[in-house]
């Protein structure tokens, strides 16, 4: 079965300020055909799991309650559209733990692949950032940018192919091939 890997903040949902976080269910504001792109993809076939690291969890500015929360409503969202996230996996450590599920490091990607019988070099890792195409790259997916400008330029990763939003990368994939021939 194949899977797609969806980074939340920029992809999912709107992110906040820079140095900021999105810290309850309430401050969650779905981007423009963001739910509906992952109820088609699930309802196509595909594994769809977020992996997002969050980083104000360590730093106190997000309690752990309140994610859970957020990770709640963002799956009841999707399945009220007919669509399922089989599950999110978080990275809640600060940069200078040095762990190896903050990506760019694959640790999520991997324990999710484990857990849910998936072959990584058969997924997509989408991401609005250098550190999920890296970590996409490292673990052996094809990756998508999610991006505005079309430019990539502050990582040595490129990837496999831009989108402009969410719903874009849906319907290039959906367009393209059934989950298992991508």
């Amino acid at each position: 079965m194949s899977g797609i890997f969806l980074d939340r903040d920029g992809v999912i949902i709107r992110k906040a300020a820079d140095g900021e976080y999105i810290t309850s269910a309430e401050e969650m504001e779905f981007l423009p055909g963001s739910a509906k792109a992952i109820a088609d993809l699930s309802r196509s076939g595909f594994k769809v799991i977020v992996v997002t690291n969050q980083r104000g969890v360590a730093t106190g500015k997000i309690e752990l309650l309140d994610l859970e929360h957020m990770h709640r409503k963002l799956k009841e969202i999707v399945a009220n559209l007919g669509g399922n996230v089989c599950d999110i996996f978080y990275c809640p450590h600060d940069l200078s733990e040095g762990c190896t599920c903050r990506k760019p490091n694959t640790g999520m990607l991997v324990q999710a692949a484990k857990m849910h019988d998936l072959l990584l070099s058969e997924c997509w890792m989408v991401g609005d950032a250098a550190t999920d195409i890296t970590a996409g790259k490292r673990a052996g997916c094809k990756t998508a940018l999610i991006t505005q400008s079309g430019e990539f330029l502050s990582c040595v990763d490129q990837p496999d192919i831009w989108a402009e939003s969410l719903a874009s990368f849906a319907a290039q994939i959906l367009c393209s091939a059934s989950p298992g021939k991508v």
